[in-house]
């Protein structure tokens, strides 16, 4: 079924009839929304993720060979995060534990350009294309029977899109999903935390990919 289709507009506001936002409780502009884990496009894209990963691995088992080579870093006990080895730092350092960073750096390849079309005769012989064809046509039979949808306003759609939520305890600002709250709603305690990580983010910049998606804890 379409979404500018007669019968979805009929449908959808059957669906919205005496409804008010999931989220917020707003009963203005209202529209159908399902988690994008139930759309055709996201059990598509899903699967095919999981295939690519899958196959990464056996690729690099069975054509690739791998060295470990120091990148000149370390982290100790009283600074966890990776730094330079000569990095001065403003206290004595506690040495516990001492770790010297390696990355992995790639020797050889024996099917060199090859990736591709070994990649696709995978999926054909493994069966995956059939089984996200299966997939996908069972996740558009229930995208248009609404059946994990529900009903949002555009303020709160436009955020889920954007992969925020409504703030369960203030139900005022938006955060990113995989937090418990929005900034303004942690304890204090764990707000020190979150500033204490943008300082040690402050004093050790060569590591600030390690704090990109992690401004502030998991749980309230």
């Amino acid at each position: 079924m379409k979404r500018n289709s007669k019968e979805w507009k009929e449908k959808r506001a059957e669906f919205i009839k005496g409804k008010t936002c999931t989220w917020c409780g707003s009963a203005e502009r209202l529209c159908v929304h399902t988690p994008g884990a139930f759309s055709p496009a996201e059990v598509r894209s899903g699967i095919y993720s999981l295939a690519y990963v899958r196959f990464r691995e056996v690729y690099r088992q069975k054509y690739q060979k791998f060295e470990q080579v120091l990148t000149g870093k370390h982290r100790h006990k009283s600074h966890p995060a990776w730094h330079k080895a000569t990095t001065v730092h403003k206290a004595e350092p506690d040495h516990t534990d001492l770790e010297d960073q390696y990355i992995e750096v790639l020797v050889e390849d024996k099917e060199e350009g090859n990736f591709k079309k070994l990649y696709h005769e995978w999926l054909e012989e493994n069966g995956i294309e059939e089984l996200i064809e299966e997939e996908t046509r069972k996740a558009e039979e229930e995208y248009s029977s609404f059946e994990h949808a529900i009903v949002l306003c555009n303020r709160c759609h436009f955020a889920s899109l954007k992969g925020m939520e409504l703030c369960p305890v203030c139900k005022k600002k938006y955060k990113p999903s995989r937090y418990g709250t929005c900034f303004d709603c942690l304890p204090d305690e764990k707000k020190n935390e979150v500033m204490a990580k943008q300082k040690e983010k402050e004093d050790f910049p060569e590591n600030s990919e390690r704090f990109s998606n992690k401004s502030f804890p998991e749980e309230p």
